[in-house]
């Protein structure tokens, strides 16, 4: 069964042109997942996520070459005094989105080890009641049998 959100080839290969392009420009990555984010309806640390956690190791060499053509047009890469406050608070709304993330996760292992337990259980009761199921048709055929 595929996520409903699951991402796209088509949805990677958007994010990684996009990401490289912003690079090659001198812009920062965040702003490419801010970008990429409205344009897949999704959010800028869920682009930045997908580009960390898989694209960009598909896209190693092309970042690399992204980065030495940025140099070679000899643009200035923003410095952090240069950053807007818009830039801080993106940057903030994405470390708060991956520790909600983190603690999603946690919940819903809690969640799967809690029904793990119950389906044991459950599991138990029914092999205990098709045992008395067996005993009882045990029962009513020996007492048809003593009937005849």
């Amino acid at each position: 069964m595929m996520r409903q959100d699951a991402w796209t080839e088509e949805e990677d290969v958007l994010l990684a042109e996009t990401v490289l392009a912003f690079v090659r420009e001198g812009s920062t990555q965040l702003r490419a997942f801010e970008e990429v984010g409205k344009k897949l309806s999704r959010t800028a640390a869920a682009c930045g996520f997908r580009w960390n956690a898989y694209v960009r190791k598909t896209y190693e060499r092309e970042l690399e070459l992204a980065k030495q053509q940025r140099k070679k047009k000899k643009e200035p890469q923003p410095s952090e005094r240069d950053m807007t406050l818009q830039d801080v608070i993106s940057f903030l709304q994405t470390l708060q989105q991956r520790g909600e993330g983190k603690q999603e996760i946690e919940q819903l292992r809690q969640q799967v080890c809690t029904l793990q337990k119950e389906k044991e259980e459950l599991e138990k009761q029914l092999q205990a009641l098709q045992q008395e199921y067996k005993a009882i048709m045990h029962i009513l055929e020996r007492a048809r049998q003593l009937s005849v």
